[in-house]
């Protein structure tokens, strides 16, 4: 499996371990040490494995009890070789394990915030929207990639970038969820119109094998469904080709959270949202990971929170009075 990022992270640690070690006699004391923690570690995820999943009461205690005495042995004679060049595979298990709590962490504070709003309830409006001349049409179909696989359910920030900021008038919007799924070859998508022919849920089943070339993948079910009639012809007159085609103009929004300054948050919480969103920078953008690169997209910003910090009232002067 070839993830370009982790590819590239390898690439750079395998260059500051070789030029760290010198050569292979240094670095038998890390691998040494690295080899017996790994044991151990397995050790215990296979423990708790059998013990929370298979529900075995008194196998798994036995296993553990014998192997990490083992395993013991082989950690305490390592300990010794901890100055001599362990101590790197001791950090670098730092570094990682650091990252992941940071997200972790992060992502629980994002969590409390996150709110799901039933989408047949918007449905009057956004055909409302879609007829309604006094906005200008900004896309033929706008897409929004969301996180949740619930069906019925939408974002409330996706429904309040529609209809609040500057309501996005469309002839269809589409929000597609991607999931990717434990079967390496999975390709197939479920879409639910909720009788209508402007409103499209989609769901992308994606095995991890397979690159998400969100564009490419949603063109196909679009005419999939201009094909089957779900989706009306969106014709247009202005074209370099021949054909033109029943298939309007696309456009991508992506909402990005932000934390805002004035948020009334704990300082735990903030730092926890700004190490994750650190991270997130530095691993991309969605528009890359979804393959984006070539199509009209957009970033949108939100508060991550709502609630905000209250403000004194201001006192208001006379035009030429000073306070």
């Amino acid at each position: 499996l070839y993830i370009p990022m982790v590819n590239n992270v390898m690439l750079v640690g395998c260059v500051i371990v070789v030029l760290l070690f010198q050569n292979s006699a240094h670095m038998e004391a890390a691998y040494g040490l690295a080899i017996t923690l790994t044991m151990m570690c397995t050790t215990l995820l296979l423990f708790f494995y059998l013990h929370e999943e298979r529900k075995l009461k008194v196998a798994p205690w036995i296993f553990a009890a014998f192997f990490l005495l083992l395993e013991g042995f082989f950690f305490v004679s390592s300990l010794t070789k901890f100055f001599h060049g362990g101590y790197f595979t001791i950090l670098m298990a730092a570094l990682i394990m650091g990252i992941m709590v940071c997200w972790y962490n992060g992502t629980a504070v994002e969590q409390r915030q996150f709110t799901l709003l039933p989408l047949r309830s918007y449905l009057p409006q956004l055909k409302r929207l879609r007829d309604d001349d006094r906005y200008e049409r900004l896309s033929d179909n706008i897409v929004y990639l969301t996180k949740d696989t619930h069906t019925d359910y939408i974002d409330r920030d996706i429904v309040y970038s529609i209809l609040d900021k500057h309501p996005k008038r469309a002839r269809a919007w589409w929000f597609v969820n991607v999931e990717t799924m434990d079967e390496p070859h999975t390709f197939a998508y479920s879409v639910e119109t909720f009788g209508t022919d402007y409103v499209f849920r989609v769901h992308l089943y994606l095995g991890y094998k397979i690159n998400q070339r969100v564009n490419a993948y949603l063109r196909q079910v679009v005419q999939d469904l201009a094909a089957t009639g779900e989706l009306p012809p969106q014709t247009h007159d202005y074209s370099v080709y021949k054909d033109p085609g029943n298939i309007g103009t696309f456009k991508f929004v992506l909402i990005r959270k932000l934390l805002a300054p004035e948020s009334d948050v704990e300082p735990s919480e903030r730092t926890a949202i700004t190490l994750k969103y650190i991270i997130r920078r530095a691993a991309g953008t969605p528009a890359r990971w979804y393959g984006l690169e070539n199509s009209n997209v957009s970033f949108e910003y939100v508060p991550l929170f709502t609630k905000f910090k209250a403000v004194n009232k201001m006192q208001r002067l006379a035009p030429n009075e000073r306070p």
